[in-house]
């Protein structure tokens, strides 16, 4: 396989990761709306909170069969800092400065992932 083709394999892998960590970022989300809901309403969120899970898990496991686990498992941790986002849009929720050094470290680690991961490739 030539270079063009495996970090084209690569990029899929990483784009599909990020869809997988956005699911599961979405699918908490409605979790925590249901968990402070009630009745059918609440229980409509569980599930819809459970296909967006499950289908970032399908992303996550299709995403593996183009990159290497090593790289793309902790891309993951993506989903941490979009749920500090949406917990701020969503929930109101304050964003501290702890959370932006935090969040900052993760995005951080994801890039240099990201470049180890095209540099394999080349």
């Amino acid at each position: 396989m030539d270079s063009k083709n495996k970090q084209q394999k690569v990029s899929l892998g990483v784009v599909l990761i990020l869809i997988a960590a956005t699911l599961s970022s979405l699918g908490q989300l409605a979790w925590k709306f249901g968990a402070d809901g009630t009745g059918n309403y609440a229980f409509i969120l569980y599930i819809i909170g459970f296909i967006a899970a499950g289908a970032g898990m399908f992303f996550m496991m299709a995403a593996f069969r183009y990159g290497e686990v090593s790289i793309l498992q902790p891309m993951m941790s993506l989903g941490f800092a979009l749920s500090i986002l949406l917990g701020a849009v969503f929930l109101n929720e304050s964003i501290t400065w702890y959370k932006l050094i935090g969040t900052g470290f993760i995005i951080a680690g994801s890039v240099l992932l990201g470049i180890e991961g095209n540099e394999e490739t080349i």
